[in-house]
């Protein structure tokens, strides 16, 4: 996309729509767990709008639309189309109006995501004063991420400050042409994008850009340097881990006998033999079903789950059974209770000598780390039915990855 389209396509951001968002505001998608639009080459990013403000009574009408989808701050901007169906984004506030805007697209479960929550609340303490504007977009990456009071619960425990929107319609995923999580886009007063930058990485460069925004833009001058990177452990010796691991049948893999896609009990049995159980597979023993995005272990018992992977640390994305009660997983790690040295926060031993993480709310667990680079096999045995098997994702780096994703 030229400059002179992207200065004149995103100039919206700031203000935006025609009367006819009311038609679109009000007619909005009702609120249900989402899956995030199938994945493509994304076409070049447009604003359809012309530069337009919105009159009182329709922006009344979208601060209470959006009202609750915004966590620590009133309503700042939404997504709208017209009745051709082109997208844009509305300025629901007049705060916005020549200042820098961050968007950032996150998922409260991804380790990506969370790997930058400590910069981007160090932006927010150091910028906002100055006029940066961030907004953080949630959009789920599974059913029960897109529950308000889970996101809600998320940043509390995260200690986030900066605005967040709640995007579970994707309505602005669609807007930007989103396929991934993070992705963080820099807006400069009048549309120009500053960088769109996909991943955790480059966080030096984010700062800088930042910089540079607010310097041009706000009139600022800034002597100190950078805001030093947020406490991290992660070494300098880092290999290439086994890519995440989904647990449903739509991009799962599950040794025999497979998935069954009907949702019916299946029982398992997982191969004695080590040279039969692949790095990459999930192999399970005992009864359990499938949904397109989880695992989950039904009848009696006993289950287990074990899966090889190359890599230093192991997280998995949980989900505790219906009705609120604490439920319990033993881990193992290569056929042992985990070490000291290797735990994270969310495992801990009990009497027996066993270890275990107990699942207080569906989110992103940090089993291990720490354990040196090569095949390990990880090993979880649920001890109540219908705990939610998710996501697996792993570490490369020799040292301890930053306490930030911990709970």
């Amino acid at each position: 996309m030229s400059g002179r389209r992207s200065g004149r396509a995103i100039a919206l951001l700031m203000i935006l729509l025609s009367l006819c968002a009311h038609a679109a505001l009000a007619a909005r998608p009702a609120r249900k767990p989402a899956r995030p639009p199938a994945a493509g080459k994304a076409p070049p990013l447009r604003w359809a709008f012309p530069p337009s403000g919105l009159s009182k009574p329709l922006l009344d009408l979208a601060r209470r639309e959006r009202a609750g989808e915004w966590l620590n701050s009133a309503p700042l901007l939404a997504a709208a189309q017209n009745p051709s169906g082109e997208q844009g984004v509305v300025a629901l506030d007049p705060v916005l109006k020549g200042k820098p805007v961050l968007i950032h697209f996150w998922d409260y479960t991804d380790i990506h995501c969370l790997r930058l929550v400590p910069y981007l609340s160090a932006w927010y303490d150091r910028y906002a004063r100055d006029g940066l504007v961030i907004v953080a977009v949630h959009a789920p990456a599974f059913p029960f991420t897109a529950a308000p009071s889970n996101v809600a619960a998320a940043v509390r425990r995260f200690g986030i400050r900066y605005p967040v929107t709640l995007d579970s319609d994707f309505l602005l995923w669609k807007v930007f042409h989103n396929q991934v999580w993070p992705r963080t886009i820099l807006i400069r007063p009048g549309g120009e994008v500053v960088f769109d930058h996909l991943g955790d990485e480059g966080t030096g460069r984010m700062e800088t850009a930042i910089r540079g925004t607010l310097e041009l833009a706000m009139k600022k001058k800034y002597t100190a340097p950078l805001v030093p990177p947020p406490s991290s452990e992660r070494g300098a010796a880092c290999h290439d881990p086994t890519r995440d691991v989904f647990c449903g049948f739509r991009r799962g893999r599950l040794g025999t006998p497979g998935y069954r896609k009907d949702g019916a009990a299946t029982p398992h049995t997982i191969p004695s033999r080590d040279a039969d159980r692949q790095e990459g597979v999930i192999y399970l023993a005992g009864n359990w079903r499938a949904t397109d995005q989880a695992l989950f272990p039904v009848g009696g018992g006993p289950w287990e789950l074990r899966l090889k992977a190359r890599a230093t640390g192991f997280h998995v994305v949980m989900e505790p059974p219906a009705g609120g009660a604490i439920a319990r997983v033993r881990v193992a790690l290569d056929g042992k209770p985990v070490t000291p040295k290797d735990r994270m926060s969310d495992v801990r031993a009990v009497a027996n000598g066993e270890t275990i993480v107990s699942l207080d709310a569906p989110r992103l667990y940090s089993l291990l780390a720490g354990t040196p680079f090569g095949p390990h096999e990880i090993g979880l045995h649920p001890e109540t039915a219908e705990i939610g098997f998710y996501l697996f994702t792993f570490e490369g780096c020799e040292a301890r990855p930053a306490g930030a994703v911990a709970r």
